[in-house]
């Protein structure tokens, strides 16, 4: 993936905030027995007790995982940004700016926000939050199965919320895929300059 190709990718990322929000919408949400449910929801009136407590546990573990991550819209501009400093960097050593190099190399490798390293570690807490939210929806998936009507599961699962489930778990993917695309092209890129910078005999 080149540079070209890489500045696409980052650009066709959808929106971690709009994705998590959808899903907040059209998924389960904690209730007891006099809240007020969604219409669509509504066979879940028929659950007993014990399994509306196991089912109320299990969403407010996933609330949590969901709220930490609709802040992760930040993570798209963070990629967007490397990506625009590659590029600066690109330009900076082909026109011979070694001091700007420098720079941008620095703050590439250092910077506490916007480092190649910081990034990757949260676009890995990020994919962690996504697997643990998935986990929890096979759970209660499994949980509801056993206690619904072939209609009522039926009914269950033509609500999208399996669509941004899964668009969260594409975004997670692709953010590592333009990670190591970035990795490789930063490497790539001051080897290059080191190449050229290496005093003829």
């Amino acid at each position: 993936m080149d540079l070209k190709e890489l500045k696409k990718e980052v650009q066709q990322l959808p929106s971690i905030e709009q994705t998590t929000k959808q899903f907040k919408e059209n998924w389960l949400k904690p209730y007891h027995k006099d809240t007020h449910i969604p219409k669509h929801f509504e066979f879940l009136k028929n659950l007993d007790p014990i399994t509306r407590a196991e089912l109320n546990k299990r969403l407010a573990e996933t609330k949590q995982h969901l709220d930490t991550i609709g802040e992760n819209q930040i993570l798209s501009e963070k990629l967007h940004q490397l990506t625009r400093q590659l590029v600066e960097l690109k330009l900076t050593n082909f026109n011979g700016d070694t001091k700007k190099a420098k720079q941008i190399t620095n703050r590439l490798i250092n910077d506490e926000v916007l480092s190649i390293a910081k990034t990757v570690e949260e676009i890995n807490d990020f994919e962690e939050r996504v697997a643990k939210i998935s986990d929890h929806y096979q759970e209660i998936n499994t949980l509801l199965d056993k206690r619904l009507s072939l209609e009522e599961a039926l009914y269950y699962m033509e609500i999208p919320h399996h669509r941004y489930l899964q668009t969260l778990q594409k975004t997670a993917q692709h953010h590592k895929t333009i990670a190591r695309a970035i990795e490789r092209q930063f490497t790539a890129i001051t080897k290059e300059s080191s190449l050229k910078n290496v005093p003829h005999k």
